[in-house]
């Protein structure tokens, strides 16, 4: 299975301590293979407060007009039958997701970009804690919007009801309209600000080392180069992919090449002369 499918830190558990042997701690039912669950599912619900993973702090907050186009990718077996952060328990045939700020449990409606599959699931997971993704659907999920052989894809993630009724608003109407519109790669060109983005996967004083690094990536589909540069009179050679003339277009490739196992990817913005 590749990485992308199973997204680290995506299930923080819960540590839950008895504070009396005379009070039985609620355990949650495992759901129904393609059951979307509702209710209460032996949990209460929660908004949860900030917290930090690899450094970075989440703040969950309620979000009823919650409406973000971003990455989706899938998580299953390794997590199988294991309680999620909410405490719920975690079926990969069943229709649930995880996000890192949105109440546990709420719903959102899914639409992937690249069919206009949509489903509804229920956000009872923290997570993915992954540059550039979103949220995390089950296996199921992956497999009902169409993308689980691929491992990740683009979303819109909308809060709604458990029916997927979603409330509109004018920021939701206008994120709509502009993310209707399917973006195409340009041929690289100057930008009115002058600068042109290129993701990075590395800087390696050995030209064989850069050569075999861009030879993997090729291998997973980006078009790589091996620029050579020279710094304090000594020459480096940066594994890179690009130009790309708009920031969006070089954080989608990042996106993928992260996805593709290569963790180290950063994005660099440099001034066109």
């Amino acid at each position: 299975m590749k990485v992308t499918h199973i997204i680290v830190g995506t299930l923080l558990g819960l540590s839950v301590a008895a504070c009396s042997t005379n009070k039985p701690r609620t355990v949650a039912r495992m759901p129904k293979n393609d059951e979307m669950p509702t209710g209460t599912q032996g949990v209460k619900r929660k908004v949860g407060n900030p917290y930090k993973v690899a450094g970075v702090w989440y703040y969950p907050k309620e979000d009823p007009t919650y409406d973000q186009t971003g990455y989706a990718s899938w998580y299953g077996k390794d997590f199988h039958g294991k309680a999620t952060a909410n405490g719920e328990v975690y079926n990969m045939n069943a229709l649930t997701a995880a996000h890192k700020t949105l109440p546990m449990p709420s719903y959102v409606k899914v639409t992937n970009l690249q069919n206009n599959r949509s489903l509804v699931l229920r956000v009872n997971d923290r997570g993915p804690f992954v540059a550039g993704r979103l949220i995390d659907v089950s296996r199921r999920g992956a497999q009902l919007l169409g993308f689980q052989k691929q491992g990740v894809t683009r979303v819109r993630i909308q809060a709604s009801d458990e029916s997927g009724r979603v409330i509109r608003s004018s920021r939701s109407q206008q994120t709509a309209t502009a993310q209707s519109r399917p973006e195409q790669a340009q041929a690289p060109q100057v930008t009115a600000t002058g600068e042109t983005h290129f993701v990075q996967v590395g800087s390696y004083s050995s030209q064989e080392n850069a050569t075999t690094q861009a030879n993997k990536l090729r291998q997973s589909g980006h078009p790589a180069r091996v620029q050579r540069q020279m710094q304090n009179g000594r020459a480096f050679w940066r594994v890179r992919i690009g130009p790309f003339v708009k920031r969006l277009l070089a954080q989608d490739r990042l996106d993928r090449v992260v996805a593709d196992g290569f963790y180290d990817a950063r994005i660099f913005t440099e001034k066109v002369r």
